[in-house]
């Protein structure tokens, strides 16, 4: 499917999972080389940036922090001519569909501002950083969550959800972090690729890349506290309750051993035979019971 947006000299070409027949329309009409349309029907695993002479591909990954059907970062494709800008998609993603909405409103408020595909491009790329941050805060805001419910006494059930948070920020960090080289590649070619100077708009890039990454190692510490305590909480509870089974296996073994004694079947057992013999038994059983437990009260293991 091929969104077509178009204002003053700029052309801008959003394609979401293209057909071989539409692949080859956008090929002749923006008249992109051949060698860079080997790998435009299918996602690629890796970070690419190619440039020459009113000419850039860039492919780049932006993690997925909200939804669970997908399990892999969303892929989009920048190609960037003289009149044309591409965007190559696979799946919907919902910070560029904010974007064409901003995009068709620009361009209907300011007619005779005059916005190159290379200055677009610049542009949509800032767009995608600031999401980026807004993705952030979403996995803020679930770690705050996390945290309420560790201190609620819900350490088991934290398990999880600190194991989901935890894929969540890994594959965020892996996904941004082949951005670093894109964009000093970016920096260092495309001013010269369209012959005209973007250093300001790229060093803001740059800038509001670095932010996302120090955010991002800022929540991955605040994570691993949050593991750390939640484990220390479980262990605690888990060692309780074992000290728990412990003192009352104490108690009930030498109850056991002492019933089973008089249980034998055996001649001259003392006690056995006399007069309310099952009462005195069972009120040592009883006294016992009671010194073990007020010894164990006494030493603060209960």
């Amino acid at each position: 499917m091929i969104e077509r947006h178009i204002h003053k000299n700029c052309t801008w070409l959003d394609v979401c999972a293209p057909t071989p027949d539409e692949l080859r329309l956008i090929v002749e009409e923006c008249r992109v080389p051949a060698e860079y349309t080997n790998d435009l029907l299918s996602t690629t695993p890796k970070t690419e940036v190619f440039t020459g002479k009113d000419f850039l591909k860039i492919t780049l990954d932006f993690p997925i922090v909200k939804r669970t059907d997908i399990n892999h970062p969303h892929e989009v494709k920048f190609i960037v001519t003289k009149k044309h800008l591409i965007t190559i998609r696979f799946e919907e993603i919902e910070s560029l569909h904010r974007f064409q909405k901003e995009y068709e409103v620009l361009c209907a408020l300011k007619r005779k501002v005059k916005v190159g595909p290379d200055t677009l491009f610049l542009t949509m790329l800032s767009y995608f950083y600031d999401a980026l941050y807004l993705k952030l805060d979403y996995l803020e805001t679930r770690l705050k969550d996390i945290e309420e419910e560790i201190f609620n006494e819900k350490e088991e059930a934290m398990v999880t959800e600190l194991s989901q948070i935890s894929r969540r920020l890994i594959s965020f960090r892996l996904t941004i972090d082949a951005h670093e080289d894109a964009l000093l590649e970016l920096t260092r070619d495309m001013s010269a690729a369209f012959a005209l100077n973007h250093a300001e708009k790229l060093e803001a890039i740059t800038h509001q890349y670095k932010v996302v990454r120090r955010r991002l190692r800022a929540l991955f510490a605040t994570f691993n506290d949050l593991r750390r305590t939640n484990d220390s909480l479980l262990e605690t509870k888990q060692n309780s309750i074992m000290r728990t089974f412990t003192i009352l296996a104490f108690i009930t073994f030498p109850l056991t051993l002492f019933s089973s004694a008089f249980g034998m079947n055996t001649k001259g057992t003392p006690i056995v035979g006399a007069q309310f013999d099952f009462w005195i038994i069972v009120g040592i059983m009883f006294c016992v019971s009671i010194c073990f437990f007020a010894f164990f009260r006494y030493r603060k293991w209960l």
